[in-house]
């Protein structure tokens, strides 16, 4: 399969980068060099090495631009100590959480579970882990939230309701929350705990579902 890589879509900003990197160096009383952000990186859900090169053009412009250096007043060796990160092919290609969740988004589209995710991964292992991501985010649902993304989708009210009709039809008058839960599994529809997020319970939905029955009647 050929190699992949995460579109210039990145949910990270220039701004944003400066900003980390600007609290990192808080706790530095001297600047921080490129591979020791790398290392951090691997365990971290920063943003990656080579994608603060792409952006900024290398570690050294960076720093200069978050106001920790100023180039000029460098010598060349220092710069080059400062720009020199780690060979190493094992971890050094591994995408930042910003570039896994952009390509997933891209790849998937905005519905992301960690089983969805996980299985991406698995043809992709450059990708942040999904327990890497809940580790540092407390949970699943959190993490997506700081993406401004949720596990069930972009679905609209209407989207619940035309899914709920559509296994009315299929299953009859007298489908249960359980028969329903059975149907979204198998045709990707929103679940059973997003109908009740949305409509406050099963019953309500369904007397929603059957007023817009009544209405087109």
């Amino acid at each position: 399969m050929k190699e992949t890589t995460p579109t210039s879509t990145s949910v990270t900003t220039n701004e944003k980068i400066i900003r980390l990197i600007q609290g990192l160096h808080q706790l530095h009383t001297a600047p921080m060099k490129a591979a020791h952000y790398q290392k951090l990186a691997r365990y971290l859900p920063y943003p990656s090495l080579s994608e603060i090169e792409r952006r900024f053009g290398s570690w050294t412009r960076l720093l200069e631009q978050a106001g920790i250096i100023r180039t000029s007043e460098l010598s060349t060796e220092k710069r080059a100590v400062l720009d020199r990160s780690k060979t190493d092919s094992a971890n050094s290609d591994r995408w930042s959480v910003d570039d896994s969740i952009a390509f997933y988004v891209k790849t998937c589209g905005s519905r992301i579970t960690i089983r969805s995710y996980s299985e991406l991964r698995a043809n992709y292992p450059q990708m942040m882990s999904a327990n890497t991501i809940i580790r540092h985010h407390g949970t699943w649902k959190q993490a997506l939230a700081h993406f401004q993304l949720s596990s069930s989708g972009l679905y609209s009210n209407e989207d619940c309701l035309n899914a709920l009709r559509e296994a009315y039809d299929a299953i009859g008058p007298t489908i249960t929350s359980q028969e329903y839960v059975r149907y979204s599994r198998t045709h990707q529809a929103p679940s059973l705990t997003l109908l009740i997020e949305r409509f406050s319970s099963w019953r309500e939905a369904l007397r929603l579902l059957e007023e817009t029955l009544d209405t087109k009647g």
